[in-house]
């Protein structure tokens, strides 16, 4: 298992979530820790704004956090290449204690797989006249097999996969032939020359280093092979089977795992397989080790800190899979549990970026002017230039700060955001409801709520239809009790609502306020922040509901 750990903010990230999210990676890894930052959503018009601003790359996108092969400990993979033969793969298993062996290519690439009852198999069932694996096996790993020397060489090696080994008895018949098998000797010149001349593939002279001239020049007229060897003729006989190709009896139908495969669906499969050992490739099929039944339990899950949010539904999918050592956050405690006690930071700051940017002083450090730059608008952001009741003088200080580090004005630097940021030309109905949205459990009621800002409510009149419609089937397609979308406008520092679902009367108990203006639009004056009043109010009033 590997000691990453992944930084994450929220679904449907905001500013403030993918900075907080990239700047406490950096001052973990300036820490000595190694981590990861990602993201669970697309970035917004103004986060893009503000990263390119300061040549910042986002975090790459997950959609998920369950743990993959990539994330457990599994075997190293002991291999060998195809022309390796069966000797060499016993000794490798022998010597490693293993039971399996990979048959690879010269770049890792995954060819087979051998297991003893291969290799053993193998060998026994070529004493049973399986010709075929000992007709394959080429001279060179013959010789190797005997310790042996290769005298003759012939153009045309066609052995028939027929052993014989012969004796002085044999010798005695001479209308017997062994026309293309592979003949034993004992080190006689006679022996030699009867399988030579009634054209045997090969011979095979025991217990000698050398043969006659003259066994050597009817060798090559014959088209005959000479070996010879150390090893007496029972010794022989046994390691030419050993010089088998493992490639001629591999497998090659393989249960395979990918090294990013979910482990839950390796699961699922290794019980209804026979095999005990299942190899792991990438996408490359690189192999990367093996994996067996017991290493799928008892492993370390993926290790994840959570920033600007601490709730399950707005978090990643398969966060029950990961174990979240700490939290960062500047909203309500929400639903995340935890094995044992972890470090949990939770500020009233009207960003997550203060708390963020206060940690790396406590620490001595400072950032460096892009991420100050960073640091700095998304507390432009998630406060609204201040303005929002979130707001706090933490956050004042902190952001002055921070420009001051990245050299820039804050009413400047506040004016190019929301500029980026407000407007709606171009964006499409989707980009719009989800450029911020977040999911909240209240009792017993499912609600989603969005927010965008606007400089003026002209450029909600014309498309408050088509939210609506969107908010509709968003309430149907996931089963949300209440969908609402919120424009804020920055400027008259209130917000217009749009709204659906079954119990769209909670907005009334909710906001005492709420008018209806010229344009048919629900308006409530001096309301900013869906943190600290709208999520509240509507807490309040599905209270109130439950009540009745």
């Amino acid at each position: 298992m590997n000691d990453n750990i992944y930084i994450t903010g929220h679904k449907n990230p905001d500013t403030d979530t993918i900075v907080s999210t990239l700047a406490y990676a950096d001052l973990k890894k300036r820490l000595g820790y190694n981590v990861t930052p990602i993201r669970i959503g697309n970035i917004n018009s103004e986060t893009a704004f503000i990263l390119r601003k300061f040549k910042m790359t986002p975090p790459p996108l997950f959609y998920d956090i369950k743990t993959r092969v990539c994330d457990i400990d599994f075997d190293y993979a002991f291999r060998v290449n195809p022309d390796a033969m069966i000797k060499e793969a016993w000794e490798i298993m022998r010597a490693n204690d293993k039971k399996v062996i990979a048959v690879v290519d010269k770049q890792d690439h995954l060819i087979g797989m051998a297991t003893i009852s291969n290799i053993t198999s193998g060998i026994l069932s070529s004493t049973l006249k399986n010709y075929d694996l000992i007709k394959r096996i080429p001279l060179e790993n013959i010789t190797a097999s005997l310790n042996g020397e290769l005298l003759v060489n012939p153009r045309h090696y066609h052995p028939n996969g027929i052993i014989n080994i012969t004796t002085s008895k044999l010798l005695e018949q001479e209308s017997l032939s062994y026309k293309d098998e592979i003949v034993i000797t004992s080190n006689r010149p006679s022996s030699h020359l009867h399988a030579i001349e009634t054209k045997a593939a090969l011979v095979v002279a025991c217990q000698t280093k050398e043969v006659t001239p003259e066994v050597i020049l009817t060798a090559t007229k014959h088209n005959c092979a000479i070996i010879t060897t150390p090893y007496d003729i029972y010794t022989t006989s046994l390691s030419i089977c050993h010089a088998i190709p493992i490639a001629d009896i591999m497998s090659v139908n393989l249960v395979t795992f990918n090294y990013y495969d979910y482990l839950d669906d390796v699961k699922a499969i290794i019980p209804k397989s026979r095999f005990r050992s299942y190899p792991v490739i990438d996408n490359e099929n690189v192999l990367k080790g093996f994996i067996s039944r017991y290493h799928l339990w008892g492993h370390e899950k993926r290790r994840l800190i959570l920033v600007d949010h601490n709730e399950t539904n707005q978090s990643i999918d398969g966060i029950e899979q990961a174990e979240v050592i700490e939290i960062i956050d500047h909203h309500r405690v929400g639903d995340v549990t935890t094995d044992i006690p972890i470090r949990f930071r939770n500020e009233i700051v009207g960003s997550c970026a203060t708390i963020i940017s206060k940690m790396y002083k406590e620490y001595d450090l400072e950032p460096d002017k892009d991420m100050a730059g960073i640091l700095c608008g998304a507390i432009i952001s998630d406060t609204m230039n201040f303005n929002s009741p979130t707001s706090t003088v933490d956050d004042r200080k902190i952001a002055a700060s921070l420009a001051k580090i990245a050299n820039i004005d804050l009413d400047d630097y506040a004016q190019e955001i929301f500029t980026a940021s407000t407007s709606l030309a171009g964006k499409g109905i989707s980009e719009i409801v989800h450029n911020d949205l977040k999911e909240f459990n209240m009792q017993s009621f499912k609600v989603v709520i969005g927010q965008i800002n606007i400089v003026d409510s002209e450029s909600i009149i014309d498309i408050k239809d088509q939210i609506s419609e969107f908010l509709d089937d968003l309430c149907m397609t996931s089963h949300y009790d209440l969908a609402l979308m919120i424009f804020t406008d920055i400027y008259k520092k209130g917000s217009y609502f749009i709204w659906t679902g079954k119990d769209k009367c909670l907005l009334d108990l909710a906001f005492e306020n709420l008018t209806i203006d010229e344009n048919g639009l629900y308006y409530v004056a001096d309301l900013m922040s869906r943190k600290q009043q709208v999520v509240p109010a509507l807490a309040r009033a599905i209270s109130i509901y439950h009540n009745k």
